[in-house]
């Protein structure tokens, strides 16, 4: 900082020293012209050091749907249209091996934290059932290090991780500007929770506004890019509820798909258009705002796809341990730091995402506990694949995976508050490089991989073994425990994984006119008064 400090204790000029008759009006306006001349090069200096600042970190802008499976986008031969999608993987570099939860809310925390999901007690989504649980506020937030590092930090989307007081607000979690629900999955033109709430904020306030949930998103974040201080780099985080239930679309999206026979999947096809959309509309946001070059982009699916969802040729469904559950379309972009148009095969977890940014930004980091993921940052510069460090674990409140070098463990049915009546403990050892569908189990031709793997992440199992456990209702379900195996397409039934789906709904078309969907939402609640209760303002604050 020394070289950006004016010396303002500078020696009068010599000639005004030599010079007596000089009046001390004009002294005072030299010395005033010094002072001036050198409080205008410290603000140039400093407008340059912020500028730089800005120009050199680069912003971040995280994408997120929601239920979206292996095949239900355009680069992987859906039926949907996907082009900014698809142009995203072009410019980029698609992860062809990122894996996340198979649950959303066990996703979102691991994404935060950099944690795996069972060290906060999160294995579950959260919901009316959670009680009073909700994320730690122990451990540094992903978007609390992007703050301290002066970035301007902003999200749209569902929240889904906790809300029994206000502290508990993504307003009050290290966001500047928040927009969206606390709820999984609020109605996509009422905005209506399931308690029949009206459960829609922006920065912790109810906000009463018309439109399709999908676009008000992808609207309020090309905004916030728009009307940004430049000065200051951003941080955003896009929590698309699309496409998860309830299935809803605007009729023109809908339309384009009557070709498809299943009305629910029609619904479902113009539902990720929609959302393709709204991701375009941030991209362009980024063109037109000239900061392409200076931004990561990362997109990538929560979790697997339910009933309704393509999940490609994988095993399983939403909900499940095994690849159709966890592994999931991904691609990210950095022009001139990521190489565009490269396919890396390198296994990355969604908590390895915090520590590799952390790692490519050089930003600091306040942890009181240190990281589970470990950084993939060089093989993201490079496009080459390397061995991992560390082992990817995924949980849920059933069993866990465990993928480690050329094998993945799928340990189901270990919770031990599960009824007696339940399916019995499995496990299941694969060549997932050999084997992506899992469709062949070699672990009684190989004891010593299960036994080492099974003693090695103890831990885990235990937290899982004594884990709350409720059994999901609704939807279509897949029957847990061992059964033939299910392949490839959209049924993913009849198959085991140590999980099961969350629930599906299915209100089919346009704008909201009943229909086949479970649990419609129940008329809003309202106080003695007759005034309609809203999910924000009715969370305790003290």
């Amino acid at each position: 900082m020394s070289t950006l400090t004016p010396t303002l204790t500078r020696k009068l000029p010599s000639h005004m020293k030599r010079n007596p008759d000089i009046s001390l009006q004009s002294k005072n306006h030299i010395i005033g012209s010094l002072i001036t001349n050198s409080l205008g090069s410290l603000f140039v200096a400093l407008t340059t050091f912020v500028v730089s600042a800005a120009d050199t970190l680069p912003n971040v802008v995280l994408l997120v749907s929601d239920d979206q499976g292996w095949g239900d986008v355009g680069y992987h031969g859906g039926e949907m249209a996907t082009p900014n999608i698809d142009k995203l993987v072009k410019e980029g570099m698609e992860l062809n091996r990122f894996y996340t939860y198979p649950i959303c809310s066990t996703t979102r925390t691991s994404l935060l934290t950099g944690h795996i999901s069972m060290r906060h007690k999160v294995f579950e989504p959260f919901d009316t059932h959670s009680g009073d649980l909700t994320l730690s506020h122990v451990d540094q937030l992903m978007n609390q290090a992007f703050k301290n590092a002066g970035y301007m930090t902003m999200t749209a989307g569902k929240w889904h991780l906790g809300h029994t007081h206000i502290r508990d607000f993504p307003i009050n979690r290290g966001f500047d500007h928040t927009y969206g629900s606390l709820e999984a999955f609020p109605d996509y033109w009422t905005h209506n929770g399931r308690g029949g709430s009206k459960d829609w904020a922006r920065d912790g306030k109810t906000v009463f506004e018309n439109g399709y949930i999908t676009d008000l998103f992808g609207n309020e974040i090309s905004r916030l890019i728009r009307d940004r201080d430049p000065s200051k780099p951003f941080f955003s985080y896009v929590a698309f509820t699309a496409p998860h239930a309830p299935l809803q679309a605007p009729q023109e999206y809908v339309e384009k798909y009557a070709h498809i026979e299943d009305e629910s999947r029609r619904v479902f096809c113009a539902m990720v258009e929609v959302l393709d959309v709204a991701i375009g509309n941030v991209l362009k946001a980024i063109d037109d705002e000239g900061i392409r070059d200076n931004t990561i982009v990362m997109f990538f699916s929560d979790n697997g796809a339910g009933p309704v969802g393509d999940n490609g040729d994988f095993r399983g469904r939403k909900g499940q341990l095994y690849e159709a559950g966890t592994r999931m379309p991904a691609a990210i972009r950095w022009p001139g730091k990521i190489p565009a148009g490269v396919r890396s095969e390198q296994p990355m977890v969604v908590y390895d995402l915090f520590p590799t940014l952390v790692d490519a930004i050089g930003l600091k980091t306040d942890l009181r506990t240190p990281f589970d993921g470990e950084s993939v940052w060089d093989t993201l510069r490079t496009g080459k694949t390397r061995p991992r460090k560390t082992d990817i674990v995924i949980g849920t409140a059933k069993g866990y995976s465990i993928h480690s070098g050329d094998y993945k463990l799928v340990h189901s049915n270990i919770n031990k508050n599960a009824p007696e009546s339940g399916p019995q403990e499995l496990v299941e050892l694969f060549k997932i490089f050999e084997d992506p569908n899992e469709t062949t189990n070699v672990a009684n031709g190989q004891p010593e991989i299960v036994e080492k793997l099974v003693a090695k992440h103890a831990e885990w199992a235990q937290m899982i073994s004594e884990a709350p456990y409720r059994e999901r209702a609704g939807g279509r379900r897949n029957r847990t425990g061992d059964g033939p195996v299910s392949q490839g397409g959209r049924t993913g039934i009849d198959a085991a994984g140590g999980g099961s789906g969350d629930r599906q709904g299915t209100r089919v078309g346009g704008r909201p006119s009943g229909g086949p969907r479970r649990g419609d939402r129940p008329p809003p609640p309202r106080d003695s008064d007759g005034n309609i209760i809203h999910l924000h303002e009715t969370v305790p604050s003290v």
